[in-house]
């Protein structure tokens, strides 16, 4: 694939925005499609978002597209998605035989589809009918104003394949940002999506008036959760200790950025769940998947009571209260994982021991 390809970026939010913006600056020409008509001429006219990143100057090399199906925006070699997970699947299908399947696909999205309980690598499998080597998932500690405003930052990128690794970190990796390769595509997803639900958490348990020793527990055993549920969809365990795993916790649990973790805030302060979400302009992506994760944890018979907790505070009208008490009084089931010695070490440790004057 050449060097100077095109790159098409599918969502003008704030995150489409300032990575489009980060590759046009990296001296692509880049084209972003955008949903809002006002936005569009925004970008083109004004060289700003004004709605989703007002304040921040884009660059000449990006040009914003008002139609999905514009002929030039779909012939590229490089599509990148940042729409909202729940939109992904229905767009695919809209464009089914209109995206080429020899390009290289970039998901920057972070959830699980509601109605199927796949993870958007599985849903462009399903959709697209892609070569797995050409899919890449981007995920990490990144806020859009960050990222637009050349801060330094660290991601992860990951891909079965290598050559395509190396062909996406070149769009992003500039002296402001540095991209790490990681091959565990299931484990970045699971962890991306994730931790958008215990931030919505962290920040009820800010909003309630709980402890900062109260919000670190939570955290720590929400993160021993999905480390323990990623085990069933053979995801690795180092990628929840990385980048794309506690990383993207941290900020996102403790940024005063995160919508998800802001979102909690709010209901922790006795907001409606309703008037929130009609309160802004962008998703928190965790609401949704707060209820994925409970009909796929259900699929698969495992129980995660602080996960479960946070579903039942933004669905079933359960008390915010109820995630501390989870922390304290965890399901039985919820087990450390126990690594038995092997016999023979055992015997020898004894003997040793024996011979030890206490």
């Amino acid at each position: 694939m050449k060097s100077n390809s095109n790159v098409s970026v599918f969502g003008g939010g704030s995150w489409g925005t300032s990575l489009a913006n980060l590759i046009a600056h990296n001296s692509r020409k880049v084209k972003i499609w955008v949903k809002e008509t006002s936005v569009c001429d925004s970008i083109n006219k004004l060289r700003e978002n004004k709605l989703f990143l007002p304040g921040h100057k884009l660059s000449n090399n990006l040009e914003a597209i008002n139609d999905i199906k514009n002929k030039d925006f779909l012939d590229s070699n490089i599509y990148i998605f940042t729409i909202p997970t729940q939109y992904i699947r229905p767009i695919l299908l809209k464009l089914k035989n209109q995206i080429n399947s020899k390009s290289i696909i970039i998901n920057a999205s972070k959830g699980i589809d509601i109605k199927s309980l796949k993870f958007i690598n599985q849903i462009f499998t399903e959709t697209v009918n892609i070569d797995n080597k050409k899919y890449v998932t981007l995920s990490g500690p990144s806020f859009a104003k960050d990222v637009v405003s050349e801060l330094p930052t660290a991601v992860t990128l990951s891909s079965k394949s290598s050559s395509s690794l190396e062909l996406s970190a070149a769009l992003f990796e500039n002296t402001n940002l540095k991209v790490y390769r990681s091959n565990d595509v299931i484990g970045v997803e699971i962890a991306g999506a994730l931790k958008n639900v215990i931030a919505i958490g962290a920040g009820i348990i800010d909003g309630v008036g709980n402890s900062e020793s109260t919000k670190a527990a939570f955290i720590t055993r929400s993160l021993f959760e999905i480390r323990q549920f990623s085990k069933i969809l053979g995801a690795k365990d180092s990628t929840f200790l990385g980048l794309s795993g506690v990383g993207d916790l941290m900020l996102t649990c403790y940024g005063i950025q995160s919508r998800n973790r802001n979102l909690g805030f709010m209901i922790g302060k006795g907001m409606k769940i309703k008037s929130v979400l009609k309160s802004s302009n962008s998703i928190a992506e965790g609401y949704f998947t707060s209820k994925a994760f409970v009909k796929l944890s259900k699929k698969f018979k495992f129980q995660a009571p602080i996960l479960e907790s946070i579903y039942g505070v933004l669905y079933k009208n359960v008390s915010p209260d109820n995630l501390v008490y989870n922390i304290l009084h965890p399901f039985p089931q919820i087990v450390h994982h126990v690594v038995h010695p092997h016999p023979q070490i055992v015997h020898h440790t004894v003997h040793a021991l024996s011979l030890i004057h206490i």
